[in-house]
C-alpha cells in the first residue's frame, strides 16, 4: 500500500474510530474497541465509495506503521488509542513524571489560553506530545502564526493533576492551566522545522 492511500485510510480509520462509528453500522464498547473484527470492517469500509481495495491487511499496515500510536488491535478488533469524542472510557496507565512535553497552536489562540489554559475543546482530554516536530505540525494546520507551547508536567502532577501516557508519543490532561505552559524559543522552533521536513523526505522515500 503506497503512502497516500495508507493515510487516506488512517483518517477514515480515525474518523470512524473517534467520532462516528455508526457512519459503518458498528458500535464501540466502554474502551472503544470496535464490536466486529478487522476482516468485517474492511468489508464495510469497501462499500464505501473509493475504499474498494481496503483489505484487513491494510488496516494492520495502518496499525503498525503509525508512529503516533494512534489505533490498537486487540483480539482482531480495533480501536483508536486517543481522541474521541464519542462516549468511551479508555483505561490509560497514569504517569508519575514525564518527558518534556509539547501543544502546538498559534499565537492568536494563545491570547486566550494564557487566561483560560489548554482545554479539550471537544475531546476528551488535551493532547499533549513529546516530539517537537509533530507539535509544530498541528501548528501549522491551524494557522501561518504557528507556535509551540512547552508543558511542565511534572510541576501538574506534583500538584496533583494528573497526566496518562496514550501511547510513546501522546499523553493526555484534563487540562492543563496557564502557569505550565510557556513559548518555545524560535530557535527551538527551527530545529522542528528541519525535523519537520526530514519526516516529510522520509515519507515520501516510502512511496
Amino acid at each position: 500500500m503506497d503512502q497516500r492511500k495508507r493515510v487516506k485510510l488512517s483518517k477514515l480509520l480515525s474518523f470512524i474510530l473517534r467520532h462516528n462509528p455508526s457512519l459503518l453500522g458498528i458500535s464501540l464498547d466502554s474502551e472503544g474497541f470496535a464490536d466486529v473484527s478487522i476482516e468485517e470492517l474492511a468489508l464495510r469500509i469497501r462499500k464505501l465509495r473509493g475504499y474498494e481495495w481496503v483489505t484487513s491487511e491494510h488496516i494492520l499496515e495502518v496499525v503498525e506503521l503509525d508512529e503516533k500510536g494512534r489505533f490498537e488491535v486487540k483480539d482482531r478488533k480495533i480501536r483508536a488509542t486517543y481522541g474521541h469524542s464519542v462516549k468511551v472510557k479508555p483505561k490509560y496507565p497514569e504517569v508519575r513524571e514525564t518527558p518534556k512535553l509539547y501543544h502546538g497552536t498559534t499565537r492568536r489562540a494563545w491570547e486566550r489560553i494564557k487566561k483560560t489554559g489548554l482545554l479539550p475543546m471537544g475531546r476528551k482530554y488535551v493532547h499533549l506530545t513529546t516530539r517537537l516536530a509533530d507539535a509544530l505540525e498541528v501548528a501549522r494546520r491551524h494557522g501561518k502564526d504557528a507556535i509551540i507551547l512547552e508543558v511542565d508536567g511534572n510541576s501538574m502532577i506534583r500538584e496533583g493533576l494528573p497526566i496518562w501516557r496514550a501511547s510513546d508519543s501522546i499523553y493526555l490532561a484534563e487540562k492543563v492551566p496557564p502557569r505550565y505552559l510557556r513559548v518555545v524559543p524560535p530557535e527551538a522552533l527551527l530545529r522542528g522545522h528541519n525535523n519537520v521536513k526530514r519526516k516529510h523526505r522520509k515519507m515520501e522515500g516510502r512511496r
